[in-house]
């Protein structure tokens, strides 16, 4: 029976040694997972410490450069950039990357500049519209731009506009919504004399003919000079008509008349138109005013003294260039036309705001556009994420691009070659992982030190076990020679 115990003993003992060291075992393997795991910790830590993000200059805090991490909005915003750069993205197609605001802008206007920037706020006129006069001359002068560019002129005479420009909206007036301007011209009741006129602001008003000192071989064959100028009549032609009553000195370079008054002046030019009866009527200013005579008729009396009937005649004022310059010219002529004629009809002008530099902005994006085509997202939070923007950049899905002045055009540029973006160390990326480094580390010896407190517990148990077994293992073993002892004898 003892024999019997202590075998059972035994066994239960040799059981308990296995499933002690099967426990040793698998904290040892616990072990080396929580080593295998600490050096891949330790890897991810060593690569976050060379991790790096783009930046873009921004400014200056006294001697001290300002950054800020590179997104779409940060880059292609209106003077974000330190150094004054106009940057465009555009996709892979070479379309340029737009807001949904400014394609709306752009798709609701049909390529008319002006009405894109005021579906975004902004007009280019840069005039104060409650100063008619230099308003007007403003328009004038815009105009004569324009139309130089383009070589054309309307109606003018020695480049002097026949009447003003007009612009009139919300109307059921013809060329509703268009710059319009005014011929004007002047009939006498019989048709034989007919002018085109200028209006300034003293009204309507012709150009006299010009005087010009001409020598002539009079009738006994000597060399003499003489006053001259040109009828209506004689206007295209070789043919002149002499004044006799008026002297040119040839060394004083003056003329010598008789004025209304009866006295004699010397002037350095002088003027003349044709009265009624055909005479020249001389005077030093180059204008004939006309003046109203009767409102009905539309009747106008010349400083002359002859009746006209005054005509004007609305026409629009089209674009007739073909180079983006003169169409920014022509823009140009027309915001200015539009916002002064628009204050005086409805004020809609009042609501928009000049920015010169916002409407260049714009202006280069717009051209762009009409030139590319455009394109948008349907996700626009992108547009303030900068690891989507360079990655999308470094996978060659949008491409950079700035604007210079010098070739008037948008260059392209990169990440790495452009001197306002740098490529700096993530120094929030590496503090969240320095964190992260911290606490997986603590973790992992906190579960060290366990797996070794237990390893601690089990290898006593362990020594324990063996020394009892192998104390039964001695009982076992004398029975057993003291049994084979017993039938030996």
């Amino acid at each position: 029976m003892g024999l019997a115990a202590s075998q059972g003993k035994l066994l239960c003992m040799t059981a308990r040694l296995s499933n002690n060291e099967f426990e040793q075992q698998s904290i040892a393997y616990s072990k080396q997972r929580l080593a295998e795991n600490s050096e891949q910790i330790n890897d991810k830590y060593l690569d976050a410490l060379n991790q790096t993000k783009f930046q873009i200059l921004t400014g200056y805090n006294g001697s001290e450069a300002c950054y800020a991490d590179i997104t779409y909005n940060q880059l292609t915003g209106c003077n974000s950039v330190a150094n004054g750069k106009q940057y465009l993205v555009k996709d892979n197609k070479g379309k340029v990357l737009v807001t949904s605001e400014v394609a709306k802008a752009y798709e609701n206007n049909n390529g008319d500049f002006n009405r894109f920037l005021r579906d975004l706020g902004y007009t280019q006129s840069n005039i104060d519209v409650s100063e008619h006069t230099p308003s007007e001359n403003a328009i004038h002068d815009a105009w004569d731009k324009y139309l130089v560019s383009v070589g054309k002129s309307i109606d003018d005479v020695d480049s002097q506009h026949i009447l003003g420009f007009g612009y009139k909206a919300f109307s059921d007036e013809p060329f509703d919504g268009y710059v319009t301007y005014n011929s004007a011209y002047a009939a006498t009741a019989d048709g034989s004399r007919t002018l085109n006129l200028f209006k300034d602001s003293a009204g309507y008003y012709t150009n006299r003919y010009t005087l010009e000192a001409r020598q002539y071989t009079d009738e006994n064959g000597e060399l003499q000079t003489g006053v001259f100028y040109q009828t209506p009549e004689q206007e295209g032609t070789d043919n002149y008509t002499q004044l006799l009553d008026v002297t040119y000195n040839t060394e004083t370079n003056k003329f010598t008349y008789t004025n209304a008054d009866g006295d004699q002046v010397e002037t350095d030019v002088l003027y003349a138109s044709q009265g009624p009866d055909g005479n020249a009527i001389l005077s030093e200013n180059e204008k004939e005013y006309l003046t109203l005579v009767d409102a009905n008729t539309n009747e106008y009396k010349s400083e002359s003294g002859i009746i006209y009937t005054v005509t004007d005649t609305p026409k629009a004022l089209n674009f007739e260039g073909t180079t983006t310059a003169q169409r920014e010219l022509y823009d140009y002529a027309v915001a200015l036309t539009e916002a002064y004629y628009n204050n005086s009809n409805s004020h809609t002008s009042d609501k928009l705001k000049y920015d010169a530099e916002l409407v260049n902005y714009y202006k280069n994006i717009f051209n762009e556009m009409r030139q590319c085509g455009y394109t948008t997202t349907p996700d626009e939070t992108k547009f303030k994420d900068s690891e989507w923007f360079v990655r999308q950049i470094k996978a060659g899905n949008l491409v950079l691009s700035y604007y210079s002045a010098t070739d008037k055009s948008f260059i392209g540029t990169s990440l790495d070659d452009d001197e306002s973006i740098t490529e700096k160390e993530d120094k929030s990326a590496i503090a969240i992982a320095e964190q992260e480094y911290t606490n997986s580390m603590d973790k992992i010896e906190h579960q060290e030190k366990q797996f070794d407190m237990q390893l601690n517990k089990l290898e006593a148990e362990h020594s324990a076990l063996q020394t009892e077994y192998d104390a039964v293992a001695k009982v076992i073993s004398k029975n057993v020679e003291k049994s084979f002892s017993i039938f030996n004898a």
